[in-house]
């Protein structure tokens, strides 16, 4: 008996959009961001070394390196470092600018953030830096970022975090806006879902003839929700700054909000 045309027919496969961070942080991420620069990471660098007090050598990851501009300003500092980040594209211009290997080392790796490939109690320090939280739509994906954080800290060793101050940030979204950069005319437009409480970002470069439109979803998380977070990953906050300049945090106004934890000791105490 012959197949009918309809029953021979493969069924259709379903297409499966990438979740947005594997898409918005390719290679003209850097060009649309180049004004933060080596130099401006330098200087934040200055505070958070201040806060963490660690030894020559101790060992730092840059959870969300990027292009590694923390990363080298930390190696710069004599901090063992290991960068890492999903990112393909920026962890390749990482590697192109970073010094050549020696002591202390700068490694970078390939991961997402929510399975470290790092051996347990290994690290003095981890630090996540200009809003790389809050990206995955799962609330409980979100905590085990922290959750993976808190497993390769040390006991008492420290994490710090920068991200958004989410008052400010909502009382001055701008709906709309265009900015040139370089060769780049970009169109971005901003909104904060309420129900699913996400700032969603969409980025078009107006001059680029059939160019990607970037879109970028962070969960709007406030610091009393962070700090709530933090707890149940066994992460205790002992400070709260408002700025990677250190300046003391008010939360109508700070434009960032930078939390400093502890993991808690083996003892249960934070140290």
């Amino acid at each position: 008996m012959a197949t009918s045309l309809r029953s021979a027919r493969k069924p259709r496969k379903k297409s499966v959009r990438s979740p947005w961070y594997v898409n918005a942080f390719c290679i003209d991420y850097i060009e649309r961001y180049k004004h933060r620069s080596d130099d401006a990471a330098s200087a934040e660098v200055k505070f958070i070394l201040s806060a963490l007090k660690l030894p020559a050598g101790a060992r730092v990851l840059d959870l969300c390196c990027g292009n590694g501009r923390h990363s080298r300003a930390f190696q710069k500092a004599g901090l063992a470092v290991t960068g890492m980040d999903l990112s393909a594209d920026l962890l390749c211009a990482a590697r192109k600018k970073a010094a050549a290997r020696g002591n202390p080392p700068l490694v970078y790796i390939q991961a997402d953030m929510r399975r470290i490939p790092i051996s347990a109690s290994s690290m003095d320090a981890v630090l996540n830096l200009f809003t790389s939280f809050g990206y995955f739509s799962s609330e409980r994906d979100n905590a085990r970022v922290l959750e993976e954080v808190s497993r390769v800290l040390k006991p008492g060793a420290t994490f710090v975090m920068d991200y958004l101050n989410l008052k400010p940030t909502l009382n001055g979204l701008v709906a709309e806006s265009e900015k040139c950069i370089g060769t780049l005319r970009l169109r971005e437009q901003r909104r904060y879902d309420s129900r699913s409480k996400r700032i969603i970002k969409r980025v078009e470069a107006l001059n680029v003839k059939g160019g990607p439109i970037i879109r970028e979803s962070v969960r709007a998380y406030s610091p009393a929700e962070l700090k709530a977070m933090f707890k149940r990953a066994s992460l205790n906050v002992s400070a709260l700054y408002g700025d990677l300049n250190g300046s003391p945090f008010d939360a109508a106004k700070s434009p960032r909000c930078v939390l400093v934890a502890k993991k808690k000791s083996n003892s249960g105490k934070s140290s």
